[in-house]
């Protein structure tokens, strides 16, 4: 084989060597579905990579704390809204309930929905029991510690022994953004709790109540009175409830654009376009077949040849 055609060959071999890594790389990207395996593949665009993961899992943070507050916000507003429909009820009542004492009376009716309010607000969400500020380990009511019989005028949100309350004045908290640290629920000593509770804890325990008692009459009057205001109270504390659910649901927005954006410069990063590197292969393996041919054609060329 002459000189020039020799050279001529190692220079299409090393092109053909270059085609078939190159061919590699894209079978490989076709099957993963990815750039590269390693760092080194990306090199360039490495560092940017890890800035971005690093974006990604801090945005997802944010998310997943979000998203369990606001199932603890889901589970405070489902309860203070049926504790309000159950003395809205109880209150359009008992100016007749009272006194009537020919089916279960207003000191039973007390006490069972008593029973039912503590249950709510012994309510247990992903992170404890979420009406006992920032204890969520500890029960906050605890009905054994009401005063017996009590009466409408003494505040009962006390810890026991001489009030229900078992949690702490510390509102919870959670971090949803580099500079953003948001206290919220309600705690069951909440006035708006604490007056209903006084209230039921009186009847309950108040004996027979006779509307020809002119002492009798005054405190029904006044328990509705007390239970008018609480309501008005637990409304107000559901819609605050929800005004902290849609500030959260803004963050939580804001937090999710991001997370998508990091994701799509990720993808950018380290995915290919299946269709595009299927397209490059088709022209790489055209190329190849070139190549081996053009390796077999000077592979044969001797002087013989050349002069036929």
């Amino acid at each position: 084989m002459a000189v020039s055609a020799l050279a001529n060959t190692q220079q299409v071999i090393q092109n053909l060597s270059m085609l078939n890594n190159q061919a590699n790389t894209l079978e490989q990207q076709i099957t993963t579905g990815d750039q590269s395996t390693t760092f080194s593949g990306i090199a360039p665009q490495a560092e940017q990579l890890v800035n971005l993961t690093a974006t990604q899992a801090q945005q997802q943070g944010y998310i997943n704390t979000i998203n369990t507050v606001d199932t603890t916000l889901q589970s405070a507003s489902l309860a203070t809204t049926t504790i309000t429909n159950l003395v809205q009820q109880f209150g359009s009542e008992l100016q007749t309930d009272a006194f009537d004492q020919t089916g279960a009376t207003v000191q039973s009716q007390a006490q069972s929905l008593l029973a039912q309010i503590g249950d709510y607000l012994n309510t247990e969400g992903p992170e404890g029991y979420i009406f006992g500020g920032s204890d969520t380990t500890t029960p906050p009511f605890d009905a054994s510690g009401l005063p017996n019989p009590g009466d409408l005028t003494t505040q009962v949100n006390g810890a026991p022994p001489n009030g229900y309350y078992q949690g702490n004045d510390q509102e919870a908290s959670a971090q949803v953004d580099t500079d953003l640290n948001v206290q919220y629920g309600v705690s069951a000593d909440n006035p708006a709790f604490e007056q209903v509770i006084r209230v039921l804890n009186f009847l309950a325990n108040s004996g027979t109540l006779s509307a020809s008692n002119p002492t009798d009459v005054a405190n029904v009057n006044q328990a509705q009175t007390i239970l008018t205001t609480a309501t008005n109270q637990l409304q107000q504390l559901t819609a605050n409830i929800g005004e902290q659910q849609t500030t959260l649901s803004d963050t939580l927005q804001a937090h999710q654009q991001s997370l998508t954006l990091a994701n799509s410069n990720i993808a950018n990063i380290t995915q290919v376009n299946s269709a595009q590197v299927i397209t490059q292969l088709d022209s790489l393996q055209t190329q190849l077949e070139a190549s081996y041919q053009t390796v077999n054609m000077l592979q044969n060329l001797s002087l013989a040849n050349y002069l036929k």
